[in-house]
């Protein structure tokens, strides 16, 4: 039996490898929300008894959402796809034709896996174009039981799809723990494996400050990590609370790593 993943997914930025650092952090008593959720690491690490998870790519969120609804056809459909470069190529093309559902869903955990570095990045056009990654070290299939149990740790997630803002907005929360992990901003360039349609830019960022003071204000508590760069220093220096230290792969290969330095800002 395979050994149990925090998450069904890879995805760039996640914070998986920095749990320790940033978990005891986040209050799992209060309702817990992510507006950027990508690989919900947390989320599944903890699976908190009520929980809200958002995130503007539909298509991650339709998987998630198609999990929770029909885990048994979206591990079958996965399944019985082949590892190799050529089925990779023919099942990325389908993807980007295909409606959102459960057989897309399927290969959006196909791709993600066999793809480079878990990465999904897109055209202009919004069309999947990672390109094949798993030609030396071929991942294990997940089993029947790993997706059940990710499964089950959705029943009952409120999920969303959009704007960070208009979410959280929309949601109003009061009393709870409020996660936020958003794309890198770096003199408005894109960062490699976090872009598509939609790119986080300064005025984001900003954006990001002005939500996180109003949520404050109704006995949320808000933790924020974000790399070190002079822009976060500069708008959030008042509640920058802790650095810690988070390990990436080096042109994609988990034997390359480097380390970096990220912030951590907290609002309460």
């Amino acid at each position: 039996m395979n050994k149990q993943r925090g998450s069904p997914i890879r995805w760039a930025g996640s914070k998986a490898s920095s749990a320790s650092q940033i978990m005891p952090l986040l209050d799992f008593r209060r309702p817990y929300i992510e507006p950027f959720c990508g690989s919900a690491a947390f989320f599944f690490k903890q699976k908190p008894d009520f929980s809200y998870l958002n995130d503007s790519n539909p298509a991650l969120i339709s998987f998630y959402d198609e999990l929770c609804r029909n885990p048994a056809e979206v591990w079958k459909n996965y399944d019985d796809t082949p590892i190799d470069e050529p089925t990779y190529y023919e099942k990325r093309k389908e993807f980007n034709q295909l409606e959102l559902g459960t057989r897309k869903a399927s290969l959006f955990l196909y791709l993600n896996h066999y793809g480079f570095n878990g990465i999904f990045r897109t055209n202009r056009k919004g069309e999947l174009n990672t390109p094949f990654g798993a030609r030396k070290k071929i991942r294990n299939k997940m089993s029947l039981e790993e997706i059940t149990s990710h499964s089950e740790a959705l029943k009952g997630v409120s999920l969303y799809c959009g704007d960070f803002e208009d979410f959280l907005k929309n949601l109003s929360p009061e009393g709870c723990c409020i996660y936020m992990d958003p794309p890198y901003f770096t003199d408005d360039s894109r960062v490699f494996g976090e872009y598509g349609a939609y790119t986080f830019k300064a005025i984001d960022l900003q954006r990001l400050l002005d939500v996180a003071i109003e949520l404050a204000a109704s006995n949320n508590k808000i933790v924020i990590s974000y790399k070190d760069c002079t822009e976060f220093r500069d708008l959030f220096r008042a509640t920058i609370r802790s650095e810690i230290t988070v390990q990436r792969n080096v042109g994609g290969f988990a034997g390359r790593r480097k380390t970096d330095q990220e912030l951590v800002a907290i609002f309460q």
